[in-house]
């Protein structure tokens, strides 16, 4: 076979794994919180079987407080609710996801293998297809499952502007539009956006000062991305006002959080822990959720224990080991630089907010970390025996979210749990025939 037929046939396996593992999540929870997916679904699906523009899109609220609210704009409800029009099945929104996920996971590889020419494109793009985080938070209809596909257009954008480290395998105003798409994108789906716009504001600059490129150029390719995303913001704002734009972080800002301050080790630990096998997190939230996870899977066991293992060392690798001097990959120190600057910005944000530093609210930083520990790779690379060390990494990957796809097929709460009633929503356009939205939805 040729190397092109090679590699379809890969994105074809890896596209049918993921969107199986996107499918045996959990839709149908047990309390509010794990019901969000559901609620989700419903967004696009109310959409579709009403005949009506989604002007809102994820939901905010705060179980102790009561408050409640959505997020504006239509691309999420859109992005569920269109993939029935094409094909009306209770599967399509997550073919969809895939599709846009795995994309997002292919330029990202066959960005970090341009930059990293030593390695190889196929074994980068299955590593990071088969993350426990890009399993877990891009294949199941969830808001934050979506940020993936802006994140990665994001920083390969933001990376191919930036004087001194760009690959030049991007032009300056593409790569402009890139940032301003991604942005646009994501505000429409988490909150989490809000640590972006600084990049953008920050590499333009800095592209002043070194007296790169054209200011015009670069801002007509920053507003021509974000027009694009931003079209589906302006119904809901014209209709609904600007305000509900803030609302959302004016109710979670404060003065100062001195908790959140605190917090630093702890968000260390999470944030380099993003692109690492970070296992345990994903079979439950306490010790005796992850103890039961393997009753009745105890096959499961070895591969968990290894990958749980693993991840425990990476974090500690790739922040120690990106200071190290790399002869191979002079660019290699920056991006160390970069991932650090991202992490205090991080932090320093969460000073100002009553929202707990939890994994998934810098989920938007996932492709430039995993650009900063491909680097670190590219260096264990030539070590011997490291390539058989990747296999038997590659191999209990596989063993292990293979088994997770089982195990939740059989013990979880799939959308396979009530198939039944979604088909029938479909079917008779009414999409309550499934479930309600939310009390206090806007949409």
């Amino acid at each position: 076979m040729s190397n092109r037929t090679k590699i379809i046939l890969l994105l074809l396996a890896l596209f049918a794994f993921r969107t199986l593992f996107g499918l045996s999540l959990t839709f149908f929870g047990s309390n509010e919180i794990e019901n969000d997916a559901l609620q989700t679904y419903l967004i696009g699906l109310k959409s579709y079987t009403t005949g009506t523009w989604p002007y809102f899109g994820p939901d905010q609220y705060n179980l102790a407080t009561g408050y409640r609210s959505q997020i504006p704009g239509a691309l999420e409800g859109l992005a569920i609710g269109l993939p029935f029009y094409l094909l009306p099945i209770p599967e399509a929104p997550f073919i969809f996801l895939n599709l846009l996920s795995l994309s997002a996971l292919t330029l990202l590889a066959w960005y970090i293998t341009r930059r990293l020419p030593e390695l190889s494109f196929p074994f980068v793009l299955t590593w990071i297809s088969l993350l426990p985080w890009t399993l877990n938070r891009s294949t199941h209809v969830f808001n934050p499952s979506y940020l993936l596909f802006g994140s990665v257009l994001f920083f390969v954008g933001f990376l191919e502007a930036l004087p001194g480290f760009s690959a030049k395998r991007i032009p300056p105003v593409p790569a402009f539009a890139m940032m301003g798409f991604g942005l646009f994108w994501n505000m429409q789906f988490h909150g989490s956006w809000i640590f972006l716009p600084v990049f953008t504001a920050g590499v333009f600059l800095l592209r002043r000062r070194k007296g790169s490129g054209s200011p015009a150029g670069e801002m007509i390719g920053l507003a021509a991305g974000s027009l694009v995303p931003a079209v589906f913001l302006l119904p809901t704002f014209f209709r609904y006002g600007f305000s509900q734009g803030p609302e959302g972080f004016l109710r979670v800002a404060v003065g100062f959080n001195a908790g959140n301050f605190k917090e630093f080790f702890t968000l260390l630990a999470r944030y380099f822990s993003l692109p690492s096998f970070e296992i345990p997190r994903f079979l439950g939230s306490g010790t005796l959720e992850r103890k039961a996870f393997f009753d009745g899977f105890l096959w499961l066991a070895p591969p968990a224990l290894f990958l749980t293992m693993l991840g425990w060392i990476q974090p500690f690798v790739l922040l120690i080991y990106g200071w190290l001097p790399d002869f191979r990959h002079k660019d290699s120190r920056m991006v160390q630089v970069l991932i650090i600057l991202s992490f205090f910005w991080i932090w320093f944000c969460f000073w100002f907010t009553t929202a707990g530093p939890a994994s998934h609210m810098y989920y938007v930083f996932f492709p430039l970390l995993l650009v900063g520990y491909f680097y670190v790779w590219s260096r264990l690379d030539f070590k011997p025996g490291w390539k058989k060390f990747s296999i038997v990494c590659l191999a209990a990957t596989v063993w292990f979210q293979s088994g997770f796809i089982y195990r939740q097929w059989i013990k979880g709460r799939p959308l396979y749990a009530d198939r039944g009633r979604i088909v029938k929503a479909i079917g008779e356009r009414d999409f309550r025939l499934l479930a309600e939205r939310r009390t206090g939805g806007i949409y």
